[in-house]
């Protein structure tokens, strides 16, 4: 048997006496930490805490860690420690009764036996991705930390904070409301193909080189991935990619029941139009590309397939890929971002955790535990990836459902996640002073292949009005306006047609 300490690491906790206790070891997550020691040692160790709880001086500080009232002590089996990494509470919603020693969002430590967690893990569904897994705990983990960002210059870059602000709320506003307005975005669906017909069109408005990969799923049917691309000016471009999943699910009620998917993953989907949109109208020594991936929910085939597909040259290439998935929904005070990756990303998370302590005032978040994300396939490959996802996502019990609705996304929060990855992308990407003149209005931005143009006419008005609509408020926003521009940009606005 072992006895499990719940304890709170507090801004006191660095004066208190350090923890000798032979045998003890621990699970840290953010601001959380349990100690484990064997039953035997527990008498040694709570005269440890106790005596760690007053301050330098002898005085007992009150909520060091060694408060006695911040000592919690349980019984389990030796082996039974297991680690979660969840989507949501999509763990806690499966598994209600199983007893949760440590609660960190996305990471618990719950006390369950060995062969009901290999049971449970070899119970996951081959062909889809897990919403969740269990490892087991036996040595000091760290699940998560508070990040400690570089100290950044004095006074940013005017053009850097110039780009970051320009990024417009009302916009990001209007380009998750359109995600969510199909019934569905499972990857398979007509729907989808909407969306992604809609996404193209975006980012072909903002100028961009687009393309589409075909994604098979396994299960059945296909999907694709939708990108963007923006050239670099360098003379030898390294490879930026900013990427997100566009589709959306309905674990309980099946692939045509309605997954608005606002959290999950609107607000990342969104977030990389937006960035497109931004970016493109600057100019960077460095390539960058905007994924957007289908068939992250059944297994994260879109990235898989897309990594699968890459020559040497191009992984060797690629400097960095920035992942968005799920950064609309907040559940944690303070409010918090959890910036995952894996030791080769640490490079990445350490200019994210600067540009996130410059531009936002976000609690940061690290993690070294990929999982379950499109991060997850480029990191396999040895890409330096990181996932920026809302802190404590697991108190987020609406994803993978019919309640994940526009009502669940804080659009203030996403923005603030949005600006740190500007600034970051912005910055290593080598952003030039001068602003990237506007691409020409298009005549069409569908590709013109009989494929593409087959279908519902409406649709595809629609889609090219919105994109004109794009293209105005690009010039608009580069100061670039002229009143001859009017009588067109009124018409946009006005004229909306549906089947």
């Amino acid at each position: 048997m072992k006895v499990i300490l719940r304890q709170t690491i507090t801004s006191s906790s660095a004066r208190a006496k350090p923890l000798t206790v032979a045998g003890v070891w621990r699970v840290q997550a953010g601001g959380q930490q349990l100690l484990v020691a064997p039953n035997a040692r527990w008498p040694a160790l709570r005269a440890t805490l106790d005596d760690s709880a007053g301050d330098s001086t002898g005085n007992s500080t009150g909520n060091s860690t060694g408060n006695s009232a911040d000592v919690q002590a349980v019984d389990v089996a030796r082996g039974s420690l297991h680690g979660v990494c969840q989507k949501g509470r999509l763990f806690q919603q499966q598994y209600p009764d199983v007893p949760v020693l440590l609660n960190a969002g996305r990471y618990l430590v719950v006390d369950l036996d060995r062969a009901t967690a290999r049971q449970i893990n070899a119970g996951l569904d081959d062909h889809q991705e897990p919403c969740f897994r269990l490892f087991p705990l036996n040595k000091d983990t760290v699940l998560f930390h508070r990040a400690k960002p570089n100290e950044g210059p004095e006074t940013r870059a005017t053009s850097l904070t110039a780009l970051v602000n320009s990024a417009s709320r009302s916009r990001y506003d209007q380009l998750i409301r359109q995600l969510v307005s199909w019934p569905t975005r499972h990857s398979t669906s007509a729907s989808y193909g909407e969306a992604a017909d809609w996404a193209e069109g975006q980012f072909a408005a903002a100028g961009l080189s687009c393309s589409r990969q075909t994604v098979s799923i396994p299960t059945g049917g296909t999907s694709s991935n939708v990108a963007a691309a923006l050239a670099g000016v360098g003379a030898h471009p390294r490879h930026w990619l900013v990427v997100a999943h566009l589709d959306s699910v309905n674990h309980q009620g099946g692939p045509s029941a309605p997954a608005p998917g606002a959290d999950d993953n609107a607000s990342g989907s969104a977030a990389v139009v937006l960035m497109a949109e931004v970016l493109a109208q600057r100019q960077f020594d460095d390539d960058i590309s905007f994924v957007l991936f289908g068939g992250e929910e059944q297994g994260l085939h879109g990235s898989r397939q897309w990594v699968a597909g890459l020559s040497s040259s191009e992984r060797q290439r690629i400097a960095g890929v920035l992942n968005m998935d799920m950064i609309g929904s907040v559940n944690a005070t303070p409010q918090a971002v959890l910036l995952e990756g894996a030791p080769l990303s640490q490079d990445m998370i350490d200019g994210l955790s600067t540009a996130g302590a410059q531009f936002t005032d976000l609690e940061l978040q690290v993690s070294l535990n990929p999982f379950a994300s499109d991060h997850v396939p480029f990191i396999d490959a040895g890409i330096p990836a990181v996932l920026t996802i809302e802190g404590a996502d697991g108190a987020n019990a609406n994803i993978h459902g019919p309640g994940d609705v526009l009502a669940t996304v804080d659009i203030d929060y996403a923005m603030k996640i949005i600006s740190m990855n500007l600034a970051f992308v912005a910055e290593r990407a080598g952003l030039r002073s001068s602003m990237q003149p506007p691409a020409p209005l298009p005549l069409c931005v569908c590709r013109g292949d009989e494929r593409h143009h087959r279908g519902d006419p409406w649709r595809h008005f629609e889609a090219q009005r919105q994109a004109l609509l794009a293209q105005y408020r690009r010039l608009q926003a580069s100061a670039q306006w002229h009143p001859s521009l009017d009588a067109g940009w009124q018409w946009a606005l006005a004229t909306k047609v549906s089947a």
